[in-house]
C-alpha cells in the first residue's frame, strides 16, 4: 500500500510517500480502506522531534474515514460499510497511522458515517470532536451554563463551540477579526476579538461557569480572572501550559479553594464517536475544512498547518 512515513525527525520534507506493507488485522479489529484523513498538530510535533519519545519510521495520522475491507465473521460492521473514528495509532509511540491506503482499528472505536457527511468531512472531526467533548465533560458544560471557549475558529475550538451549543450552554468564544463571522455561524452567542480586547476586560463583572483553554500563557491568567470560584477550567494539552501554576490550581480546586482545574489528553472512544455521528446527522455539528491536499502532498499540508493559521481543518485525500 501507499503510505506517508518519515525516517528521521525534521521539517515537512522528511515526509515521503512509500510502498509499505499492509497492517495485519487482529481479532476485534477492522481493516479499513482509508478514503480521507486529516492533519493535526500532534502529527507535525511528532514529525519535527518536539516529542522526544516519538518513534521514527512511523506512519503519521489518527483520524480515519473510509470503507471496511475486512472484519470478524460476527462483526456488526461488514465489508463495504462506511466508518470513521480516531485510531490509537495517532499516539507517537506507535509505528502505524492513517496517512495510508489501509489502516486497522478496533470495531468498538468507530461509528458509521452519516448519509449527509462526506469522507473528507468525516475525516476532519474525530480527534478534534473527541478532544472537545472530553474537555467539555471535564468542565461539566451543560444546559444553562456559561462557557468561554478559546480559539473558536480552530479545529478543537470550532467543534467545542458547536457541541456546547448543542448541549444548551451559553457560548462565548475568542478569535481574530477575520474569523468573527465564522465563529458566530458555528453558534457562539458572543465573540471576543482577541486582537482588540482581552476577556478579562470584557467580562470582569460577568464571570463564567467554565473555560476551555487550549492556548495557555497569558490567556490562562485572563480566563481565571473571569471564572467563578466554583467553576471549572479544562485545559487541552499544549506547549504553553504553565505546569507549576496548573499543579497549584489542581490542588486548590481539589479542596474547594478555587476553580477546579482539569488537564486532558484525547482518548479514542467509540461511544463518543456515536454521539459525534448523531450530531452530524442532525446538522448540529459540521466539519469546517480550510484546505484539502492529496496524500502525496502531505509535506505541503504540514507546512500549511504549521505556518498558515488555517480556519478549520486540513484534510488529506487518500483515495477517490
Amino acid at each position: 500500500m501507499k503510505a506517508v512515513v518519515y525516517k528521521t525527525f525534521g521539517p515537512p520534507d522528511v515526509l515521503k510517500l512509500v510502498n509499505h506493507p499492509l497492517p495485519q488485522r487482529s481479532a476485534g479489529e477492522l481493516l479499513v480502506k482509508v478514503k480521507s484523513t486529516s492533519v493535526n498538530p500532534v502529527d507535525y510535533k511528532t514529525r519535527n522531534g518536539s516529542i522526544p519519545i516519538a518513534k521514527k519510521n512511523k506512519i503519521l495520522g489518527g483520524d480515519l474515514a473510509g470503507v471496511v475491507e475486512a472484519a470478524d465473521a460476527d462483526s456488526k460492521l461488514v465489508k463495504g460499510d462506511k466508518v470513521f473514528g480516531l485510531s490509537p495509532d495517532f499516539i507517537f509511540t506507535s509505528k502505524w497511522g492513517t496517512y495510508a491506503e489501509f489502516a486497522t482499528i478496533k470495531s468498538s472505536l468507530v461509528a458509521s458515517i452519516p448519509d449527509n457527511t462526506s469522507f473528507d468531512q468525516a475525516a476532519a472531526v474525530p480527534l478534534v470532536s473527541l478532544t472537545a467533548m472530553q474537555a467539555l465533560d471535564n468542565a461539566q458544560v451543560q444546559a444553562g451554563k456559561r462557557v468561554l471557549i478559546h480559539g473558536g475558529s480552530g479545529g478543537v475550538g470550532g467543534v467545542a463551540v458547536q457541541i456546547a451549543k448543542a448541549r444548551g450552554a451559553h457560548v462565548t468564544s475568542t478569535c481574530s477579526t477575520k474569523n468573527i463571522q465564522l465563529v458566530k455561524e458555528l453558534g457562539a452567542d458572543e465573540v471576543v476579538d482577541y486582537t482588540k480586547q482581552t476577556v478579562d476586560q470584557v467580562f470582569k463583572n460577568n464571570p463564567f461557569d467554565a473555560v476551555i483553554d487550549q492556548i495557555g500563557g497569558a490567556t490562562t491568567s485572563q480566563s481565571l480572572a473571569v471564572l467563578k470560584k466554583t467553576g471549572h477550567i479544562s485545559f487541552v494539552l499544549n506547549e504553553n501550559i504553565n505546569y507549576l501554576k496548573l499543579t497549584a490550581g489542581l490542588a486548590l480546586g481539589a479542596i474547594g479553594m478555587g476553580p477546579k482545574h482539569h488537564l486532558g489528553f484525547v482518548r479514542p472512544n467509540g461511544r463518543q464517536m456515536q454521539e459525534v455521528a448523531r450530531l452530524l446527522a442532525e446538522g448540529k455539528l459540521k466539519a469546517v475544512i480550510d484546505k484539502t491536499f492529496p496524500l502525496e502532498e502531505a509535506a505541503a499540508a504540514h507546512q500549511y498547518l504549521e505556518t498558515g493559521r488555517p480556519s478549520g481543518k486540513v484534510v488529506l485525500q487518500v483515495a477517490s
